[in-house]
């Protein structure tokens, strides 16, 4: 085929060939081609064009999703499939974000937890639990999360959360130890800690 005209709108270019046929791309796609007017192009050369305008379509999706917050490579994956792109082109554009660094798992899994346990306060199993729900592989969330339950800031969201939760449930008039305790314990456990801790947090509020 031959290009009869090339036009530029805004970051698009608009391919016309002799053949009443158009293809529409980015610019920068349209820069990583030697591509003349009256040049004649085979239709390899346009396979070739149309894929590469389809990874960099991807790519500037994924982009964007990364721009907002970091993710996981299994919810951006989910994010992309959901705008329909092709899923051969999402899984080479994912391997290449994870080889540039741009997607890291385990970066993201550390960061996740951090922000849980010190902005959220919540538990080891509420985290883990989202961790898995993200697609991080186990051995990622067994390291990230080991170290939870030493952080003396696990016990103490833990206790800051249940005092207040104590203190809500003594304003609405409970005074029944064992019901104040169950009411408690399904907070805290709702929260994601474990029950060593919640039991703990009960004794030093209550018996003690």
């Amino acid at each position: 085929m031959i290009l009869q005209s090339i036009e530029k709108r805004r970051n698009k270019i608009i391919l016309s060939f002799d053949e009443s046929e158009k293809l529409e791309i980015y610019y920068d796609v349209y820069l990583t081609f030697s591509l003349l007017k009256g040049g004649e192009i085979t239709s390899q050369k346009i396979d070739e064009i149309k894929l590469t305008n389809a990874e960099f379509e991807v790519k500037n999706s994924a982009f964007r999703f990364l721009s907002n917050r970091n993710h996981s490579a299994f919810e951006l994956e989910t994010k992309l499939k959901k705008k329909g792109f092709d899923p051969e082109i999402i899984q080479k554009v994912i391997i290449d974000l994870k080889d540039k660094m741009y997607l890291n798992d385990f970066t993201f899994a550390e960061n996740f937890v951090r922000n849980r346990v010190e902005r959220r306060k919540e538990g080891i199993i509420k985290i883990t639990s989202e961790l898995y729900k993200k697609g991080i592989a186990r051995e990622i969330i067994a390291e990230v999360t080991e170290a939870i339950n030493e952080n003396p800031k696990n016990y103490e969201n833990a206790f800051e959360l249940g005092k207040s939760k104590y203190e809500i449930i003594i304003k609405r008039g409970e005074t029944d130890k064992n019901k104040i305790k169950s009411k408690l314990f399904n907070f805290m456990r709702g929260r994601g800690f474990t029950s060593d801790i919640i039991v703990e947090v009960i004794k030093e509020l209550i018996d003690e």
